[in-house]
């Protein structure tokens, strides 16, 4: 496979924060409840997303299953689309991130490269290091936001 571009494993050090506003409304009252929720993303100097949490967990499962097949029904993703997905995550990074092999007895098996490794790997640590911090001081925000509410 020939990869168009380099960039640099810079890139993976920087994210965009993205909060979500979920609003929980319970049937039997009239207040209305508001929970903060957020995600990471990894995009170019420019502004173009490259990877996310949903192709992060994806990686995870081709890990855990040794198979794009087995991950994408896991996750209820279609697999030709998915597989165009990854083809365009890794000419954008500019590296290999899955390594497919075809046939044998037990049939083809799909693995993370080194760098899909790392990749997978600094999600783990971005969401790990930080969510205990975020819940914190969520919980202290989330107070003010629902005074609104009242």
């Amino acid at each position: 496979m020939k990869l168009n571009r380099k960039i640099s494993l810079q890139i993976l050090a920087r994210t965009t924060f993205d909060f979500l506003y979920i609003v929980n409304y319970n049937m039997n009252s009239s207040k209305l409840e508001l929970k903060l929720n957020y995600k990471f993303w990894i995009e170019s100097q420019q502004g173009i997303s490259i990877l996310g949490e949903g192709k992060w967990k994806l990686l995870k499962a081709i890990e855990r299953h040794g198979s794009l097949k087995a991950a994408v029904d896991e996750m209820g993703y279609a697999y030709r689309q998915t597989w165009q997905n990854v083809k365009e995550i890794e000419e954008k990074l500019g590296f290999a991130i899955i390594e497919k092999s075809r046939g044998g007895e037990k049939g083809g098996q799909t693995i993370l490269t080194e760098k899909g490794r790392m990749i997978v790997a600094f999600f783990d640590k971005l969401y790990g290091e930080t969510n205990a911090f975020l819940e914190f001081e969520f919980g202290k925000l989330i107070k003010e936001l629902n005074k609104i509410t009242q």
